[in-house]
């Protein structure tokens, strides 16, 4: 009867504190400019609240990563995804009729401190991502050794 080998199931990387951290101001940043710029905006002209729902999505994924749910790959995704929804809500208020001084602010405001996140998100990810490559590359030289020296 053959015997089976038992081996661990590889692990599915988690976020770390620093992209479960981010993501929480990511939240934050969001929560506030639903409350100071979405909801004067659904009042002016309620047919923005269609091109908000894409967001409403990130929010509660990025909810998830705050949450360290979920691997590093989908946090990849989902980074990836709000670069492309932030940069569509500058988008979309640029094509406003007539925004207030006050709006225009708290949009830079939030336009570039959502960047700042998503950009220190992605390079967190990516840095982590090549620290890991680099680890399991020395571990197969590692063990290529250890197997070479016991051959001997």
């Amino acid at each position: 009867m053959p015997t089976s080998h038992l081996h661990p199931l590889p692990t599915v990387p988690k976020l770390s504190r620093v992209g479960r951290g981010l993501a929480g101001a990511q939240v934050l940043k969001e929560t506030l400019s639903v409350l100071f710029l979405g909801l004067p905006l659904v009042k002016e002209a309620p047919l923005v609240l269609l091109s908000a729902l894409p967001g409403v999505v990130l929010y509660v994924l990025h909810w998830n990563l705050a949450l360290g749910r979920v691997g590093r790959v989908f946090a990849a995704v989902v980074w990836a995804f709000t670069l492309l929804d932030e940069l569509w809500g500058l988008f979309l208020f640029e094509e406003l009729d007539s925004p207030t001084r006050a709006q225009i602010r708290m949009l830079h405001w939030s336009y570039f401190l959502g960047l700042g996140f998503i950009l220190l998100a992605l390079g967190e990810l990516g840095w982590r991502w090549q620290l890991r490559r680099v680890r399991a590359r020395r571990n197969v030289h590692h063990h290529a050794m250890l197997s070479a020296r016991q051959r001997r």
